[in-house]
């Protein structure tokens, strides 16, 4: 009898402890040795090569997106608010593209000043010193070289980043992702798609948004969408390896845009904003059921007291 009792109080431990919340941790400082220092300063080198080749005299700008706390939680600043981003809880490199372009069309749509700009060495680098911590996007101009076009990928750094070895690192230097595009006199066609979610059943979609079309930083066209075009848009253009970035102009409250680019097409999402129940209490770890945690307790608590009536009964049998 005290052998099923011990392994009756040795479930209920197993249960505690698996049913129990757990501490909310940013999947990147799992294994992070100390906080971020907040008040050292960082720096970042961006190089800009292709195929082992450095190119210099390449202008790069630089953009303080968010703050970033001890614990690793961006907040992002002033000028980048209006997006309604969530950067925060992030897990996937899809995710993380989809907020890089997205800021990016939000930069060169309201024509948003850089923190900083530097052009690129002989070595193909621009180096940026004396940079609080946070979030920050770098974006490097395209270049041509010997009729070759070389596009370059902006970079989403976090300054400080996390090291394998779990400490944090204050000078960061990161290689962005290069295209070499040779001259081609060949029509492509380029594509915006427009996506809703989350607001199925409900009367907030509008019935016609403005897209503004950007090449290499300037305007190039306005054209509005709807479901008479299937919320989408096509042109032709013998510039293709240009910086083409598209915005949706006016975006409703309600909704989040979200901007991805694959390949030649634009895909814009507007995402439904749920409204926030003032009733519901903030979640720090993950979600956690109560009241099925509490049932759990007082089931096994009854299993104890039944399996004790009846060792006491076997016990006055004998």
């Amino acid at each position: 009898m005290a052998k099923r009792r011990m392994a009756v109080i040795a479930v209920l431990i197993c249960l505690c402890v698996w049913f129990s919340p757990c501490g909310a941790l940013a999947a990147s400082t799992a294994d992070a040795t100390c906080p971020i220092d907040t008040d050292t300063e960082c720096s970042l080198t961006i190089t800009c090569a292709c195929d082992g080749a450095a190119l210099g005299d390449v202008t790069v700008r630089l953009y303080n997106v968010a703050d970033v706390s001890a614990d690793f939680q961006f907040a992002l600043n002033q000028k980048f608010e209006a997006t309604g981003l969530v950067i925060n809880g992030i897990k996937t490199n899809s995710e993380w593209n989809t907020v890089r372009n997205t800021l990016e069309a939000h930069i060169i749509a309201d024509n948003i000043e850089a923190d900083a700009v530097i052009l690129t060495d002989e070595n193909g680098q621009a180096r940026f010193e004396n940079l609080k911590t946070g979030l920050y996007l770098a974006i490097a101009n395209s270049v041509i070289r010997d009729d070759i076009t070389y596009l370059f990928e902006s970079a989403l750094v976090s300054l400080p980043r996390l090291l394998d070895d779990g400490v944090w690192q204050y000078d960061v230097s990161v290689a962005s992702k290069s295209e070499m595009i040779p001259p081609s006199e060949q029509e492509e066609e380029l594509k915006i798609v427009k996506l809703w979610k989350g607001d199925t059943g409900r009367n907030s979609r509008p019935t016609s948004i403005e897209v503004e079309i950007f090449k290499d930083g300037t305007s190039y066209e306005t054209v509005v969408l709807s479901q008479e075009n299937n919320w989408s848009y096509s042109w032709f253009t013998k510039e293709a390896n240009a910086r083409w970035t598209v915005t949706e102009r006016n975006v409703s409250k309600e909704y989040t845009m979200t901007v991805e680019k694959s390949g030649n097409t634009f895909v814009m999402t507007n995402s439904f904003n749920l409204p926030s129940d003032p009733s519901d209490s903030p979640q720090t770890g993950d979600s956690f059921n109560v009241l099925f945690a509490l049932m759990i307790v007082i089931s096994a608590g009854c299993l104890l007291i039944i399996l004790g009536i009846i060792g006491k009964r076997k016990a006055h049998d004998e």
